[in-house]
C-alpha cells in the first residue's frame, strides 16, 4: 500500500462511514429476511444487500419497481466503495480523496433516496 495524505485518508473514512450507513438502512429493510431482527441481518458482510434485495420484491406494486431500482444501485456504489478501498494497494490503481468523496456522496444520495422512498410508504 502507498503512503497517503491526510486528506485521502480523512476521505477512507468518509467513504467507510457513508458504505455503512447505506448497509444499515439495507439491513433495516432486509430485516423480514432474519425475523424482523436488523441487527443479524447487519452483523453478516454482504448480507443487508442480500436480504433487502429478497424484501423489496414484497413492496407495494407501485413502489417496487423504484424500491428494486434502488437496492440495485445501492449494490454498485457498494461494490465501486469497496473497489476504490482496495485499488490502494494496487501500483496503477487511483487513490485520492475525490474519488472517494465522490462515491461516498453515491452511497449517501442512495440511502437519503431509499428513505425517503420508506417514509413515503409508511406514511
Amino acid at each position: 500500500m502507498r503512503r497517503l495524505t491526510d486528506e485521502t485518508v480523512l476521505a477512507v473514512g468518509r467513504l467507510t462511514l457513508a458504505a455503512t450507513e447505506l448497509e444499515y438502512l439495507l439491513a433495516w429493510i432486509g430485516a423480514d429476511q432474519a425475523g424482523g431482527d436488523p441487527t443479524a441481518v447487519f452483523a453478516s458482510p454482504g448480507e443487508p444487500l442480500r436480504a433487502a434485495r429478497g424484501s423489496v420484491q414484497f413492496a407495494p406494486p407501485e413502489h417496487r419497481d423504484e424500491f428494486v431500482g434502488l437496492v440495485e444501485a445501492a449494490g454498485s456504489y457498494l461494490t465501486q466503495a469497496h473497489t476504490a478501498v482496495r485499488a490502494m494497494w494496487f501500483e496503477n490503481g487511483r487513490v485520492d480523496a475525490a474519488t472517494f468523496d465522490e462515491i461516498a456522496g453515491l452511497l449517501l444520495r442512495c440511502r437519503d433516496q431509499l428513505q425517503a422512498r420508506l417514509d413515503e410508504v409508511a406514511a
